[in-house]
């Protein structure tokens, strides 16, 4: 089995410029919704340490993408895909789950925590509140099955962990390929994000994101679709066939992650198309996941009043594919108040979640200001609802929310 590591230095990323998503918004500009008012400048506790990194960069991503290709849904703002086109998004409804919901199964490994009440049964589950509610404790001491953490806060697109990477033993006949993204030298077990990507693009486009959230201790999972061209449906189904595979990551002989996974804590998250398959994979997996995070989703048209896992759509201020007014904003106002919601508007286009963001294309997976930007609202959102701890809390509804580069900020809770 190959699993690489290496670890990056995180005062590289310091020094480096961000390219186009620099510009900030007072906190007049962002009072929308249900919004507070913020500082201008938030305070962040730097990590101990910090370092992301694999033993190489994949071969796809080792240079400059040829063009702003990934999770283009416009066929003549993208390549290696002519003709195809997603013309009328497919509304056959929400995918269902191959071989029914997805279940915890088998049992942990020694040395991983013990699961002690709440969530799903199986190996790696963990204590705490039923997927989709709200966090409890204070985060400063962790609970019985693991969660919440006690790592310093960190709200940086760095954490404090290294990164190592896997592909072996990750076959699944629903999408082409995957990588698993873990942290290095934390302690299990670990909540999991799976990913689907956008129109043209594959896993090798986001990079940066897997080595983000595992650098935080959240492992990730990155797919690429059997083809590129799928349309938003068949991401979300995915989605689903991802989180079985995290499941069953923690059961497998031979994964570098068994019985080091907390099956009952995984979110879905996805670009672009891949963000509106993420709507349809959050619609049918309800409380089988703890959270969902669309990222500039496409989806024209869509509605999805069955989501219950809080969710937090990503929308792009410039996106001239997936334009907030015609995804991000109906999709958001589709979902059910009762749900916890949010929906952050940063200036910039459609690859704003997209690897094309670094500044430092041959090294994608480096930390940079431009990923500060948005990790300034993704950490604290997995980290509340994927990890129950409560300190993050105030980065989303207090006045330590980041105001950089926020154009519109709503939340359905105050």
């Amino acid at each position: 089995m190959r699993v690489t590591s290496r670890v990056c230095s995180a005062g590289r990323a310091a020094g480096v410029a961000a390219i186009w998503l620099i510009a900030g918004c007072s906190s007049d500009s962002v009072q929308e919704g249900n919004s507070e008012t913020a500082q201008p400048n938030v305070p962040v506790v730097p990590a101990a340490s910090a370092g992301t990194g694999t033993g190489g960069t994949p071969a796809a991503i080792a240079g400059r993408p040829a063009s702003p290709t990934a999770g283009s849904p416009s066929p003549g703002s993208v390549t290696g895909t002519a003709g195809a086109s997603p013309t009328a998004p497919a509304t056959g409804g929400s995918p269902a789950p191959a071989g029914g919901a997805a279940a915890s199964s088998g049992s942990s490994a020694a040395g991983s925590p013990a699961a002690a009440g709440g969530g799903a049964a199986g190996a790696g589950t963990s204590d705490g509140p039923a997927a989709g509610s709200g966090a409890a404790g204070s985060g400063a001491e962790p609970a019985a099955g693991g969660f919440p953490k006690t790592d310093e806060i960190n709200i940086k697109s760095t954490g404090p962990y290294a990164v190592k990477t896997y592909t072996d033993g990750l076959t699944e006949p629903t999408y082409a390929s995957s990588m698993m993204y873990y942290p290095e030298g934390a302690q299990p077990p670990f909540a999991a994000v799976a990913f689907t990507p956008g129109f043209t693009a594959t896993k090798e486009n986001y990079t940066f994101l897997g080595y983000m959230l595992a650098s935080h201790g959240i492992a990730a999972l990155l797919t690429t679709p059997t083809s590129t061209s799928d349309q938003p449906p068949a991401r979300g189904k995915d989605l689903v066939a991802a989180v079985k595979r995290i499941q069953a990551e923690n059961t497998r002989e031979g994964s570098p992650l068994k019985g080091k996974l907390a099956t009952d804590r995984i979110c879905v998250t996805g670009h672009s198309m891949g963000g509106g398959g993420t709507l349809f994979a959050a619609d049918e997996l309800g409380n089988m996941i703890r959270c969902a995070m669309p990222l500039q989703p496409w989806q024209p048209g869509g509605s999805f009043s069955k989501i219950t896992a809080p969710t937090m759509i990503i929308g792009a201020a410039s996106d001239t594919i997936a334009s907030v007014s015609g995804n991000s904003q109906p999709h958001y106002q589709s979902i059910p108040n009762t749900t916890e919601k949010f929906m952050v508007v940063f200036t910039g286009d459609h690859y704003l979640s997209t690897n094309r963001t670094s500044t430092d294309m041959m090294a994608p997976e480096e930390a940079t200001p431009s990923y500060d930007i948005q990790a300034a609202y993704i950490i604290p959102f997995y980290k509340l609802f994927l990890e129950s701890d409560e300190r993050y809390r105030p980065f989303l509804y207090g006045d330590m929310r980041s105001m950089m580069s926020v154009t519109r900020y709503e939340k359905s809770k105050m």
